[in-house]
């Protein structure tokens, strides 16, 4: 990598104040949309490994895929298929 220097020279004494704009960056999220809640899980070596070689394969984070895979598991069940509603 090439190094290159300021060709401008201050004065001794001179300091030098970068400013800048406070609303720079992304705006924040609403409320509704942070994601604050932290759920712990505890998961056999297997199973991480299993679940970080899926991340890595699909381009995903393991959070975002346990994230869909709950919400899957929600709507269609344990089976895949929707579930019924129990009769009483």
């Amino acid at each position: 990598m090439e190094r290159t220097t300021n060709r401008f020279r201050l004065p001794k004494g001179v300091t030098v104040i970068t400013v800048t704009p406070t609303c720079m960056g992304r705006p924040p999220k609403p409320e509704s949309q942070r994601r604050s809640k932290l759920v712990q899980l505890r998961l056999t070596p297997g199973e991480i490994a299993s679940l970080e070689a899926a991340s890595r394969k699909t381009g995903e984070s393991v959070s975002d895929i346990l994230r869909k895979g709950a919400a899957l598991y929600m709507e269609k069940g344990k089976g895949g298929s929707p579930r019924k509603e129990k009769k009483l």
